[in-house]
């Protein structure tokens, strides 16, 4: 037995909004169906499949319960400009959660905005130490 192409569905209320937000950070588009008011849009990124859903549909066709309110959900997105990323979400319609702030002892940078069904959107950008910080953290 064997699995391949794994996929994480978001549940929003506009398959078509939650698509545009997330193709502004690189994610394309695959698949839609219905191709007019579509119920599913599947999108990649850097080999990460993202499908983005409508509860109903999905509870109707599969006995499921989706969760629909709340932090149920984060997409972490990795950057090499943590502040530009951040001002671009807010740019396109995310909410801001938290801006730019240091994490793991200063080894990274990272912001939180929610897109616009809610969902956290963490953006996550290395640390490249300085040759000075270098220098003094080797003679500690």
């Amino acid at each position: 037995m064997e699995f391949t192409d794994p996929q994480v569905i978001l549940f929003v209320a506009d398959c078509e909004r939650a698509a545009a937000f997330y193709a502004e950070f690189g994610f394309v588009e695959r698949f839609r169906a219905p191709r007019q008011d579509p119920v599913k849009i599947e999108m990649d990124l850097g080999g990460f499949a993202l499908g983005l859903a409508l509860p109903g549909p999905a509870a109707e066709s599969h006995g499921i319960t989706p969760v629909v309110e709340g932090h149920r959900a984060a997409m972490t997105l990795w950057t090499d400009d943590v502040e530009a990323a951040y001002a671009h979400a807010l740019s396109v319609g995310a909410a801001d959660h938290r801006g730019p702030h240091p994490f793991l002892d200063g080894r990274l940078r990272v912001a939180f905005v929610e897109d616009p069904d809610g969902h956290p959107v963490q953006l996550v950008q290395r640390v490249v130490p300085s040759a000075a910080d270098a220098g003094a953290r080797g003679t500690r």
